[in-house]
């Protein structure tokens, strides 16, 4: 009848369970939908986190089969009931040793005309607690670093290095003369965006944005207009390719024996003449992007020390599928300098993790003054009596 599904399923890997209501408890919200394209993450804990583009952000327990509010964003705010991040972006951070795979999900953009802010929550059990940052609630979303330009419509791609590309997208939706061609990389350390030079053509409605197996980034398609297609594909080679003074960075070699396939807490042995060099082995998932989301990009670090043969690296594969959820990686070596190698592709499998039993407070969640949700999708409606040649699940 024209209107979203907000049930779910789940696949146990030979038939699908029973629909489960989409109903969650939000206090003075009864009415809750999810949107098309809803940013979706898998956490180290089993439950899957609904970032954007709602305001109302949520937890799904996939033993318990209950969704629970989280924590509503700080956009679009008080003053501007009609704003949501619809066709903004949300990206799961690196999970890593160092930052003992805490999840921290990053949203930005989105809305029309669009905004260029973003905001950051920490879903670890550090970020549960009441702090200066989240005073009156935990977890809470917090602000982040502002983008160079306005975005909707945009893309943001992990690199090997552990920072992220972030561009296209325009100010005001499928308008090219508002295109934002500014790239631009955020760094989740420093929580600081930095230049990153400029896209030549405009990315706007349907452009897909992908890391490829030699850690540059394939930028493709777009909608300038109704009915029109950018057909011109461009490639982004990040700056760890390139030494200061422009030449190119000498990689690191890829592993001579990558294996083919990896299990949960299993150890294994790269062979790499540039051991000494290696400052992170990282796994990077298979992207697969639409409508402004990769919703399988995720950045897994593995633990390591140097092996005992000459030239040998001793790694250790993610300890269960919460954290790096079954399929295909791209296992990148990556260097003292930042450089990646080319990737391997590795198969990642094992049992299912248990899920863990994560305390919500829904009740200390105050609701806003203004809640909203939008209706339909951003892009402008085709003209009475048109035709066009390509269908859209969206028109």
């Amino acid at each position: 009848d024209g209107t979203t599904n907000n049930t779910t399923e789940i696949w146990n890997g030979q038939q699908w369970s029973a629909q489960i209501p989409g109903n969650p408890n939000i206090a003075n919200f009864p009415g809750f939908q999810f949107p098309l394209y809803p940013r979706m993450h898998l956490l180290p804990t089993g439950h899957v986190f609904y970032s954007a583009p709602s305001s109302a952000t949520l937890d799904f327990n996939p033993a318990s089969q209950v969704w629970t509010l989280v924590s509503w964003t700080i956009y679009p705010g008080l003053n501007d009931p009609n704003g949501e991040r619809t066709y903004g972006t949300s990206v799961l951070l690196p999970l890593t040793p160092q930052n003992n795979y805490s999840p921290k999900v990053m949203i930005m953009g989105g809305d029309n005309p669009a905004t260029n802010t973003t905001e950051l929550i920490d879903l670890s059990a550090a970020g549960s607690q009441i702090s200066p940052a989240c005073p009156t609630y935990a977890p809470c979303w917090v602000q982040g670093p502002a983008m160079s330009q306005n975005r909707v419509e945009m893309e943001a791609t992990l690199l090997p290095n552990g920072k992220m590309l972030v561009d296209a997208g325009s100010a005001q939706d499928e308008n090219a003369a508002t295109a934002s061609l500014q790239a631009e990389i955020y760094d989740p350390v420093a929580n600081s965006f930095s230049s990153a030079g400029s896209n030549a053509f405009p990315r706007l409605y349907h452009n897909t944005q992908l890391l490829l197996p030699d850690a540059t980034v394939l930028l493709t398609g777009g909608n300038p207009a109704q009915g029109v297609f950018e057909n011109h594909i461009e490639i982004y080679q990040p700056s760890y390719l390139f030494n200061p003074d422009g030449s190119p960075a000498t990689r690191p070699q890829s592993p001579a024996n990558p294996p083919s396939s990896i299990t949960y807490g299993q150890s294994f042995t790269l062979s790499t003449p540039d051991a000494s060099t290696i400052s992170s082995v990282v796994l990077m998932k298979a992207g697969s992007v639409t409508h402004s989301f990769d919703m399988d990009q995720r950045y897994v670090g593995l633990s390591f020390t140097m092996g005992q043969a000459s030239g040998s690296l001793s790694v250790t594969a993610p300890s269960n599928s919460n954290i790096a959820p079954p399929g295909y990686y791209m296992l990148f070596l990556v260097n003292q300098a930042g450089t990646p190698s080319l990737a391997a592709w590795v198969q990642v499998s094992g049992p299912a993790a248990p899920i863990a039993n994560v305390e919500l407070h829904p009740e200390r969640v105050p609701t806003p003054a203004y809640i909203f949700q939008r209706k339909q999708v951003t892009e402008s409606p085709l003209k009475a009596g048109s035709v066009t040649h390509s269908f859209d699940m969206d028109q």
